[in-house]
């Protein structure tokens, strides 16, 4: 949905409200962060469609990714790495992929991701627009006893504060989701199967925790995590600070002052059991916890300043839980409270406008949803005194009084004349009875910082440019240059020259260069690793990386508007190399397999290095054992690959039974064994995961292994299988405490 073809000014706020953005990591380190931030959104409203909507996503929660705060510099310079996945967008990919693969299991579903973004966006805009809402958020950031809020390098309040706070807010309110479609699509099986036996029957089902507790838990890595805060609210010490319901139980109190604290402590307690009971799920109750266990673990792990948690992201975590919760219980008995002011919570009375109000474009995922007519456009005012928000539907039945419907909720919920003193118009652009027509997900290396990511795009822009002299150095002295080659060569930029949207292209490179190097068993390291430096791939590891960049590029492109076409036109967004990797001609492939010969190059160029992976070290020890007859280089690609996707599935099947691979030298006492139940439930699993990938290689049963045919005797259920071969990968199970020490590794429980 382009800008033109909604004829609204939505791009407009956007622009001004970062025209006026200052980002701290900008003007203190050097970075272009608002920048990268703006350019994914230029190209969201180019191109709205999940591609754009997930980067968007990754871009925000690299920039305030929080790390490990002591080991961020190294004689000036950034070299930290993250080590662990970035559990923010590991919920978010979470989400995706539950609503995409489940929807037709259900009858009403509709897209949360795209969705998030543009509640998101219309908030940035209203924020931008309305002089009288920033004054209600300033306010309540400086009356509370949070004093390390984002500043302007003078000292002033920065919109920063807002940024973030609201980036978590709106990005995440829906991220607990998959909770709800799992208690809807069992509610349909149920009901939908009794029923196919007689329309008589009728069957009420529920989600229900073992423990809920134990979800409703943060880790604790720190006991006087909350102390400081305890100081300032003295009456928090009789509550569990390490339970998101009761941290949130006390935010609303505060915020909402006739709200007994205990009174919403024993609700959010049993709201899940409640939920049970009436037979519904608020995904923003889950959302809220999620987002709270989250950020509760990563703060405790690296952040020195615990406020940082209590304040903003509190703030945020509560506006998710108020965006169904307070029309749904504190407006009503025993808390009967009116409707919500902004000067109260205003990321909550944001979230609940915006949330409600965005209905353009949101692609249906259920069964009964995608019959329905939906909002393809709309057309919108935002000022000082007055929202004026026109749905255009093209298609299907709005459905009588939907317009107005729309506006008296609003009303009942929020004090919106607080905000537009004019008021809130809501309208359809016709009659509503007339608005009718007719590589691998598996594959995962670790995170790098947005500032490494940066610095890495820049100087893989810089290999570009070099490559690009060269060749026509080369084509100039055989008097053979093509036009297309003298247009690459008049157009060489600096990184910082480079539009946005061709900087967040060197940054997607980038990005995917942990991920490149796990699938050929290597890792990015820091210099002091004892592991030697990587410094060539093999030909066969180059054509593995550069395929895989070539896929991850025509992702990018197909995700931003470009189509296929024999000849390339800039301007309409039409390439020729929009094709599978076998119809390039080797000229063109080199562009691929020249980022991934110099990506050696690159880590040594931000005081990284490429090393052996320890998982790969670990899959060498355990071919060692098994196979003493052929050396593991000697192998064909196919079967390493194999061979470490398996090491890689032992440990996350190990992870189900709560243990965890860890360095040697980390904490926690080493595994030495594991009695007889807890292998042979490991090895079931890991034969499982062995036929999985052996299936998704092509190869079938066979009672004769044929290396030919793809043909194997062992590619059938655990219980078939024989004797021999169970107790081979039980043993691998029991030999894995002794293979882990021998490569500086030890298995822990968590």
């Amino acid at each position: 949905m382009t800008e033109k073809e909604t004829e609204n000014d939505l791009k407009g706020y956007i622009d001004k409200f970062f025209d006026e953005l200052v980002l701290y990591d900008d003007y203190k380190n050097g970075h272009c962060y608002k920048d990268l931030l703006k350019a994914g959104i230029d190209l969201f409203f180019e191109h709205e469609n999940s591609y754009n909507a997930y980067e968007i996503y990754r871009t925000f929660f690299m920039i305030y990714q929080i790390t490990d705060e002591d080991n961020l510099k190294n004689n000036g310079e950034v070299i930290t790495l993250v080590k662990e996945p970035n559990v923010i967008l590991n919920l978010v990919k979470t989400m995706k992929k539950y609503e995409e693969s489940t929807g037709d299991l259900i009858d009403k579903q509709r897209d949360h991701l795209i969705h998030s973004v543009n509640v998101f966006l219309l908030g940035l805009a209203i924020y931008a627009q309305n002089r009288k809402y920033r004054e209600f958020f300033q306010g309540y950031v400086f009356k509370s006893n949070y004093d390390t809020y984002y500043r302007l390098e003078n000292g002033d309040f920065s919109h920063e504060e807002f940024l973030y706070r609201w980036g978590i807010a709106a990005l995440f309110h829906d991220i607990g989701y998959p909770v709800e479609i799992i208690g809807k699509q069992l509610k349909k099986f149920i009901n939908g199967g009794v029923k196919s036996i007689s329309p008589t029957y009728s069957a009420d089902t529920a989600i229900d925790f073992k423990d809920f507790n134990e979800f409703n838990t943060l880790v604790k890595l720190d006991c006087n995590f909350a102390d400081e805060f305890t100081k300032t609210y003295p009456e928090a010490k009789f509550l569990n600070l390490f339970k998101p319901t009761d941290i949130v139980a006390h935010k609303i109190s505060t915020d909402f002052g006739s709200v007994n604290v205990n009174d919403v402590t024993n609700h959010l307690d049993n709201f899940v059991y409640s939920m049970g009971e009436l037979g519904f799920i608020d995904h923003g109750f889950f959302s809220c916890i999620l987002v709270l266990n989250s950020y509760g673990y990563l703060i405790q792990k690296y952040a020195q300043n615990h406020d940082f948690f209590f304040y903003p992201i509190v703030d945020s975590a509560s506006a998710i839980l108020l965006h169904n919760y307070y029309r749904n219980v504190l407006q009503k008995d025993p808390f009967n409270l009116r409707e919500l002011h902004p000067s109260q919570s205003p990321l909550a009375f944001l979230l609940i406008l915006c949330d409600e109000l965005q209905e353009w474009g949101r692609q249906a995922f259920g069964v009964k949803d995608k019959q329905k007519a939906h909002v393809n456009g709309f057309k919108l005012t935002i000022d000082d005194d007055m929202l004026n928000i026109r749905y255009i539907g093209q298609s299907g039945y709005l459905g009588k009084g939907f317009h107005k419907d729309k506006r008296a909720l609003l009303y009942n919920v929020l004090s919106v004349d607080s905000v537009f003193q004019s008021g809130l118009i809501v309208s359809t652009d016709v009659q509503e009875h007339f608005i009718t027509s007719g590589i691998d997900d598996d594959i995962q290396g670790p995170d790098i910082l947005l500032r490494n990511v940066e610095n890495l795009a820049i100087m893989i822009h810089e290999y570009y440019n070099d490559t690009i002299r060269k060749e026509y150095e080369d084509a100039v002295e055989k008097g053979d240059v093509s036009e297309e080659l003298q247009e690459k060569y008049d157009g060489i930029k600096s990184y910082h020259e480079l539009s946005p949207q061709l900087k967040i292209a060197n940054i997607r490179q980038a990005r995917s260069i942990p991920t490149k190097l796990a699938m050929i068993g290597c890792e990015i390291a820091n210099k002091s690793d004892e592991r030697p430096a990587i410094t060539e791939f093999s030909p066969d590891e180059v054509e593995d990386l550069a395929i895989f960049e070539h896929d991850e590029w025509c992702k990018e492109k197909e995700g931003t508007g470009w189509t296929y076409g024999e000849v390339k036109d800039t301007d309409n967004f039409i390439t020729p190399y929009l094709v599978p990797w076998d119809e390039l001609t080797e000229e063109i492939k080199e562009y691929d397999r020249d980022p991934a010969r110099n990506i050696p190059s690159l880590m040594q160029s931000i005081g990284l290095k490429v090393v052996t992976s320890k998982i790969r070290l670990l899959t060498f020890e355990m071919h060692d054992s098994y196979q003493q007859d052929v050396a593991f280089d000697d192998l064909p690609e196919y079967v390493k690959y194999t061979n470490y996707k398996q090491a890689d599935y032992l440990i996350k099947i190990l992870s189900l039974m709560g243990y965890s691979v860890v360095d040697a030298d980390s904490s926690g006492e080493a595994i030495t064994g594991f009695d007889y139940d807890t292998l042979d439930y490991f090895a079931e699993r890991e034969h499982e995961a062995w036929c999985k990938l052996k299936f998704n290689l092509g190869w079938r049963y066979g009672p004769v292994k044929d290396e030919i045919s793809k043909t194997n005797p062992n590619l059938v259920e655990w219980d078939v299988l024989d004797f021999d071969n169970k107790e081979a990968n039980r043993n691998t199970f029991k030999n894995l405490p002794e293979m882990c020490r021998k490569v500086d590794l030890k298995i822990v429980k968590n």
